[in-house]
């Protein structure tokens, strides 16, 4: 028997062609090396135009609709003959018609809020005080508003007791003052400024605690400058100080500053000289009134009832003791003197 050359078969890949190689697999795609060729993807069909995705749709003819006229009248529908009908099952009425009464809740069954309840209780006291006080606020005003006093300097205690008693009324707004008492012209004014005074005695000049020389002469008084002031040595309880007004007036108030209203190195010479307690206020007619003070340096004043007159005569009638510590002084001092009134006419 005879041999021949061996030459070994060249297979090739079932599933891609490749040609084998040594392994169990394709070096190519990887298929198992005598397994059957996997069988073939399916091929897709072709995409149908987009006409043949559509059905047709068969024409419908139109619906005739009944013609309603120019105006919005409605058309009654018409309705197949009676032999056509089919009975319908009993099915309540529907309604066309909107009702408040049975389509709206009851108002007064949700909004009633008892306006006409009384109020219980003790709630009442309140609108009772309320009006209390308003009504005492009124008053107040009324009481304010009708007087006629101007004064803007604290009036201190005062008290007043005119001769003769039948003149001894204070307020000059009263009616029967001014049916009865003279009334002047003009506008109220302050006669002190530019008087005359006349006083029993003045004390020397001294040297203030800042090295000025201060003089305390009787026309300051009138000079409207609380920290100036007529001073006179010792207790001056009876003495007179004659005030002689530029013209004769008719006088409503009057008043001072009853002591040393001065101030200076902070030093407050006030309480360190003999303060007025009280004077006697005298008139061209021979009244009088009584006028007392407290102890603070500010002008009262007193409402008299009016009177005519030319000059006005105060007389101490009591004054405190000398001031005490080593800035003690034993002066009796009147800073100012205030006689208001208007023009006799």
């Amino acid at each position: 028997m005879g041999t021949s050359a061996y030459r070994g078969r060249v297979d090739s890949c079932v599933s891609c062609g490749a040609e084998l190689g040594v392994g169990r697999f394709c070096l190519n795609c990887g298929h198992p090396i005598g397994s059957p060729a996997p069988a073939p993807a399916p091929t897709p069909d072709p995409p149908l135009p987009p006409t043949a995705l559509v059905e047709p749709v068969e024409p419908v003819a139109p619906v005739a609709l009944p013609v309603q006229a120019a105006d919005p009248t409605p058309v009654a529908p018409t309705s197949p003959p009676d032999a056509l009908r089919t009975p319908a099952p009993d099915v309540p009425a529907q309604r066309t018609d909107w009702d408040p009464r049975e389509d709206l809740l009851p108002y007064e069954e949700v909004d009633d809020l008892d306006s006409e309840v009384p109020v219980r209780g003790w709630a009442w006291l309140g609108w009772v005080a309320g009006a209390a006080l308003l009504l005492g606020l009124a008053f107040v005003l009324l009481r304010v508003l009708a007087s006629d006093d101007v004064a803007t300097e604290p009036t201190g205690e005062q008290t007043s007791s005119v001769t003769p008693p039948d003149a001894s009324a204070e307020d000059e707004s009263a009616p029967a003052a001014r049916s009865e008492g003279p009334r002047g012209v003009g506008p109220r004014t302050d006669f002190a400024r530019g008087a005359g005074f006349s006083v029993p005695a003045t004390a020397p000049p001294t040297t203030d605690l800042d090295g000025t020389l201060v003089a305390y002469e009787a026309s300051q008084m009138g000079d409207g400058n609380p920290a100036t002031t007529w001073r006179t040595a010792g207790d001056a309880t009876g003495q007179t100080v004659t005030v002689t007004l530029p013209e004769p007036a008719v006088v409503t108030r009057v008043g001072l500053v009853n002591g040393y209203a001065k101030q200076v190195a902070g030093v407050d010479w006030y309480p360190n000289n003999r303060r007025i307690l009280s004077v006697t206020w005298g008139f061209d007619d021979g009244t009088t009134v009584e006028q007392t003070f407290a102890e603070r340096p500010g002008l009262q004043r007193l409402k008299v009832t009016p009177v005519q007159t030319g000059t006005v005569t105060l007389t101490i009638t009591s004054v405190t003791p000398p001031g005490t510590g080593p800035l003690g002084r034993d002066y009796t001092a009147i800073s100012e003197v205030a006689v208001i009134g208007r023009r006799a006419g």
